[in-house]
């Protein structure tokens, strides 16, 4: 659901790539994707040992991705006690579930 609203949103505001980066016990960089791509055949990989910094890392030091690009972290929230990101950024999580930290970015919620 995270994903279609993701791409529900880039197609609305004609964003036509977003960068994804799956987070696992490693960072999986599947690259810019398409609105329609992300919406209906974007399988998430991982499930479990979620550690987010290395992706962000990763997507802070992109040569191709903007200096002033935003984030959203999705998140369950099962993750580290603490990011360090630079960029302007915002994070999803579902209903009922919290950050283990408190955030500088907005937080929003999803119905699972």
């Amino acid at each position: 659901k995270a994903l279609g609203s993701i791409a529900s949103y880039s197609a609305q505001h004609e964003v036509p790539f977003a960068r994804v980066i799956f987070c696992d016990a490693e960072a999986y960089d599947a690259g810019y994707i398409s609105p329609e791509e992300i919406g209906g055949r974007v399988c998430v990989k991982g499930r479990g040992g979620t550690c987010l910094q290395p992706g962000i890392n990763a997507l802070e030091r992109a040569k191709d991705f903007p200096k002033d690009g935003p984030i959203l972290i999705i998140t369950d929230g099962m993750i580290e006690k603490h990011l360090d990101v630079r960029h302007e950024h915002a994070y999803l999580l579902p209903k009922g579930h919290y950050l283990p930290f408190r955030a500088k970015g907005d937080v929003f919620y999803f119905d699972e």
